[in-house]
């Protein structure tokens, strides 16, 4: 707080002894008390009952004792509604001569109305020995107030002098931008005004700042997006930056935002990253994606990037991309991901390829993708293999006893088959679950279960089939069958039910389950083919394999059995005359000093058809009791004595 000339104080003096103006508002309480004079004055001294639109207003006050001389030396303070005004140098002061003027400003510029502004002086009794006018002051503490109405004046906001700084910025480069702000023409230096920024990309920290002491509010712009997933920098862009104020017209500014430079191009994905040959029937396209991407790791769009296609086999391409057929490079643009994404079509070899990816404008900046591999055909006769788990099942008498089957294929060079080539299984007895499967890796299965039907003799032949190729004899080495090279010429495929034990083909009986194909060229019909149903060209068949499973019994037979000084040997079968259970086991037992030294198997082997089994005996007559216990998985056991 500065101090007052002796011509204001005189000013002052006069002023609140009522001379023009406004009229002073003071407070005394009797003729005792202390008083307090209030004013009003613009900065350019006139009395004035409004707060001032910008700047500062002076709330002029003068201690007197009841005849009206100036108190000295006393602390005296100033309040009001804080959402209107503000004290800018303080609400306390001392009143050096007895006067003391406090700066009064609005609050901000959205404060509107009228309020009251108060000034107190707590008087202690005892801090003055005697009034200017040499009469006696209280006795007592008391408190002295008083109180003035005021106006505030409304103003006219403008924003002008945007500045942006120079016309580009480099991507995710940040700078200092700011905007004058004018109350009446004049800036706002006192009255705090809040601006607003909002920028088409990148930051504005802080959204929203006051002025300062010159009426300039400044804010620090960035080109990023930090919360923004593959944020860009705004590069390559025109940024507007748009400031604006309650009660003013908003005013922009546009900076260039450069291009982010390049740093990297980067493989994404091959998908699928295996592909089928032509006419495989699995997949034959792969989608190859690259990106570019700059020094944050950010996508960079609309940038040229080429691709090359490299069959690493050599030699005659045998792959295509971009189109069928075509091998030349292609150029493709970096879409808003910074991606570029170009198909690779398999041809009629199998063979592994890649990709070469080259920044147009900056070669050095390539990549490659990873290995394609085109390996797989469809499946051929010759590569079929059908595995059972369990060969013979205790499923004559049982229901629900299972076993697994699974069919492994290739094509004619030994590559896997498509993932997803169907595969059919039927059954003579029993139930398959699933009756269909789809390849992974090259295999898939199902399960046989127990149940009826059941054939008489037991054995349940089970065909296993899938679309695939006729095998043939490529004789010119280009993996494309070419008319007039050797090919099996396969018949209709049918499931041959007249199994016996062991074996799991023979010829073709009428009634027999067949697969329903057109053909009707004479032909033997060749492996599971039904004659004279060929087509009598090379193409798609029916590919088949089959298996035998014995739903055996629960009870063993024993026959054929051979008794000598030193050993005991039987066959051991079911009531059908195959395999026991596979797993049944086996226990012999013996009496006295007869002892059993060993035998063959503890168990039935995995298989459909008897087994024989051997027994050493050791210090045994021909009349000593020797046992043979068969026990199935189900927990039925059978005895056999000798003699």
């Amino acid at each position: 707080m500065r101090f007052l000339s002796y011509l204001t104080a005189l000013f002052l003096a006069a002023l609140l002894a009522g001379c023009g103006g406004a009229a002073p508002a003071s407070f005394g309480g009797g003729s005792k008390d202390p008083v307090l004079k209030l004013a009003l004055q613009t900065i350019a001294g006139a009395s004035t009952n409004s707060i001032a639109a910008f700047g500062y207003t002076l709330l002029n006050v003068m201690l007197t004792d009841p005849s009206g001389n100036a108190i000295p030396n006393q602390v005296v303070e100033v309040s009001g509604d804080s959402s209107q005004i503000i004290f800018p140098e303080g609400t306390t002061a001392l009143t050096s001569s007895g006067f003391v003027a406090f700066k009064l400003a609005r609050a901000s510029v959205d404060a509107t109305g009228a309020g009251v502004v108060t000034v107190t002086y707590n008087y202690k009794a005892g801090s003055l020995a005697k009034y200017p006018d040499g009469s006696a002051p209280p006795t007592a503490d008391m408190v002295v107030t008083a109180s003035l109405n005021y106006q505030i004046a409304g103003g006219n906001i403008t924003l002008t002098n945007m500045n942006v700084g120079t016309p580009t910025l480099a991507a995710y480069g940040t700078r200092i931008i700011s905007v004058q702000v004018n109350i009446d023409g004049a800036p706002a230096t006192s009255t705090p005004v809040s601006v607003s920024f909002i920028a088409s990309c990148g930051t504005v920290a802080p959204a929203s700042a006051s002025t300062n002491s010159q009426g300039i509010v400044q804010v620090s712009y960035s080109a990023s997006n930090p919360g923004l997933d593959n944020d860009q920098g705004c590069s390559n862009t025109v940024v507007s930056i748009v400031a604006s104020a309650l009660g003013a017209t908003p005013v922009s500014g546009r900076l260039g935002i450069d291009i982010a430079a390049a740093t990297n191009l980067m493989f994404v994905e091959a998908l699928p990253s295996t592909i089928y040959l032509a006419g495989s029937g699995g997949v034959t396209q792969s989608v190859i994606k690259f990106r570019l991407i700059n020094a944050s790791n950010a996508p960079i769009q609309g940038q040229n990037v080429l691709l090359e296609l490299k069959d690493l086999a050599g030699g005659i391409p045998k792959t295509s991309f971009g189109t069928v057929g075509n091998v030349n490079p292609v150029t493709l643009t970096t879409n808003s991901s910074g991606e570029v994404s170009v198909a690779v079509f398999s041809g009629p070899v199998p063979t592994s390829v890649s990709v070469k990816a080259s920044l147009v404008s900056n070669p050095a900046i390539s990549t490659t993708s990873s290995v394609l591999a085109i390996a797989s055909g469809r499946p051929v006769q010759s590569r079929l293999s059908l595995a059972v788990t369990t060969l013979a099942i205790e499923g004559w008498q049982i229901d629900g006893v299972t076993t697994d089957l699974t069919l492994s294929m290739a094509d004619r060079q030994g590559n896997p088959v498509p993932d997803g080539t169907a595969v059919n299984f039927v059954t003579e007895g029993g139930v398959m679950i699933p009756p269909t499967c789809t390849t992974v890796n090259s295999r898939c299965g199902s399960t046989l279960r127990s149940q009826n039907p059941r054939p008489a003799d037991g054995l349940v032949s089970i065909l296993a089939y899938a679309q695939g190729d006729e095998d043939f004899v490529d004789l010119n080495f280009d993996n494309v069958y070419t008319p007039g090279e050797p090919f099996d010429d396969l018949g209709n495929a049918f499931r041959w039910d007249g199994a016996l034990t062991g074996g799991t083909t023979g010829p073709y009986v009428a009634g027999y389950f067949t697969v329903p194909r057109a053909g009707s060229v004479n032909c033997a019909g060749g492996f599971l083919g039904r004659p004279n149903s060929c087509d009598g060209v090379w193409g798609a068949v029916d590919v088949r394999q089959q298996a035998v499973v014995a739903f055996s019994t629960s009870h063993a037979a024993f026959t054929n059995a051979v008794r000598t000084s030193n050993s005991l040997v039987v066959t051991i079968a079911d009531l059908n005359g195959n395999s026991m259970p596979t797993g049944s086991t086996i226990a012999v037992g013996t009496s006295g000093l007869c002892l059993a030294t060993s035998q063959s198997d503890t168990a039935v082997p995995n298989q459909t058809g008897s087994m024989r089994l051997q027994i050493a005996l050791d210090s045994c007559s021909p009349a000593d009791p020797v046992t043979v216990t068969v026990t199935s998985p189900a927990g039925t056991s059978t005895v056999f004595s000798s003699p």
